[in-house]
């Protein structure tokens, strides 16, 4: 007889086999998971008692599928024909389907900001997250090693600039930037001492596998993006928060798909009509990088003309490594930026003509 322990923990028990060992692909009959429970667990019991697990956990809200099947027997003691209804081909549903797993799995795996130990750990998580299975395949998916300089602060930053957003509250960082010894290097003043920053954080965004931080350095008025990985020795303060409106280029709040968008690869500044001119092969490339952030005009000769409203400093940087595709015709000053930039690079190269 199992003791009165044994009978509450039972539901867990068939709750842990069941996400552990059933999905859409492998289901399991009550009888496979009375033996389940006596080979793993050690407990004895019938068929009736899984199915009035099953039953409450079901009526609990749980995300178990079954199919209902009704056999027919004889009761031995009235000689009577009756009915009984079981489950079989019993699964747990769980939150996640392989293919959205894998798609988180691949995302870590190319990270170029996370910390290799810690995108081992996740995604060996995100294994758990279903059936043993999917765990076992996980064994063909190899976690690339760090390929580039690692801060091992960068979770402490993310739950510090996290908790300070939601409160609306100030943080104080050190900036670096990455030295020829592959090491982080804090930004210095002019005495030699660390430069610390006050920042008023608006939101943390994922763009081109790093991580940034949209905000406002208190000494200055406008919005800045800053890589959080290369932020360490992060305070929170005790301080209000700068208003977004009182930011130039916040003013209307701040729309994150637009500001993504409009500030390419994380380049910030004001946003501003800008027209480039690129040929009609070309365009699948610039909705891939815009989306419906860009209209098209075609033009007589069979060129494209490319409306949109972006950061002069984000398009500079994105016209210039584009260059051999695209010519930018407005703004005028835009313009005039990107001929110095690409003189500098012509400088580099040797060409004079």
């Amino acid at each position: 007889m199992l003791q009165e322990s044994g009978k509450k923990i039972i539901i867990l028990y068939i709750l842990q086999i069941l996400r552990k060992y059933t999905d859409s692909d492998h289901t399991m009959t009550q009888q496979q998971i009375a033996e389940k429970l006596l080979s793993e667990y050690g407990l004895e019991v019938n068929r009736a008692t899984v199915k009035r697990n099953l039953s409450d956990l079901i009526e609990a809200g749980y995300d178990i599928q079954y199919t209902e099947v009704t056999r027919s027997y004889m009761n031995r003691k009235t000689g009577e024909k009756e009915e009984n209804t079981i489950y079989t081909d019993l699964y747990y549903e769980h939150d996640f389907t392989e293919a959205e797993l894998h798609m988180l799995i691949d995302g870590l795996l190319f990270s170029r900001s996370v910390p290799y130990r810690q995108r081992k750990q996740l995604i060996d998580k995100l294994g758990r997250l279903s059936s043993s299975y999917f765990s076992r395949r996980m064994n063909h998916v190899h976690c690339m090693s760090a390929d580039s300089p690692q801060n091992p602060e960068l979770f402490h930053t993310i739950d510090i600039l996290d908790e300070a957003i939601t409160e609306g509250k100030q943080v104080r960082i050190t900036y670096n930037h990455y030295g020829t010894d592959m090491k982080l290097h804090p930004g210095r003043n002019e005495d030699g001492t660390v430069k610390r920053q006050t920042l008023n954080p608006y939101q943390m965004v994922a763009s081109e596998g790093r991580y940034y931080l949209i905000c406002n350095n208190d000494h200055y008025s406008t919005v800045s993006n800053y890589r959080i990985d290369r932020i360490t020795d992060i305070e929170l303060l005790d301080t209000s928060a700068k208003p977004k409106s009182q930011v130039e280029g916040l003013e209307d709040g701040l729309n994150l798909q637009d500001y993504v968008y409009q500030n390419l690869n994380m380049f910030s500044g004001r946003a501003e009509k800008v027209e480039f001119v690129i040929q009609k092969k070309h365009v699948s490339l610039i909705i891939d990088f815009f989306g419906k952030h860009v209209s098209f005009h075609e033009q007589e000769d069979g060129s494209v003309s490319c409306r949109l409203l972006v950061s002069s400093e984000a398009m500079k940087h994105w016209a210039v490594e584009h260059a051999n595709i695209l010519r930018v015709v407005s703004p005028e000053s835009l313009v005039e930026e990107i001929r110095a930039e690409l003189r500098k690079a012509n400088e580099l190269y040797g060409i004079t003509e």
